[in-house]
């Protein structure tokens, strides 16, 4: 095994088979490891919301999936508005100090 890595277990949902996984050392075992987690509280409220049976184990998994998809869509386009933003202010504070060297 690569020393650089980590092999870990996480338990999603009613997965019979237990996720294993080799990650980085540091952070990234702490993302893999905060992600199932919010993953299985997700799929827990649905769980709780659908226990009349209208939903599936592997539907509720599939809406957790696309909420969690469509929160990286949201995410992705505000870090590109952010960006954006940080420009325009960037170009404004050049232009000012420009401005007020030049004179």
């Amino acid at each position: 095994m690569n020393d650089d890595k980590l092999k870990i277990t996480l338990r999603i949902a009613d997965l019979k088979t237990p996720l294993a996984l080799l990650v980085d050392y540091g952070a990234d075992e702490k993302y893999w490891r905060d992600a199932a987690d919010l993953f299985n509280k997700r799929w827990s409220f649905y769980k709780n919301k659908y226990k009349d049976g209208v939903m599936d184990s592997q539907s509720m998994m599939a809406m957790v999936a696309v909420e969690m998809a469509r929160l990286y869509c949201e995410m992705a386009q505000d870090r590109k508005t952010l960006l954006a933003d940080l420009k325009r202010l960037d170009a404004e504070a050049a232009k000012i100090l420009d401005e007020h060297t030049a004179q």
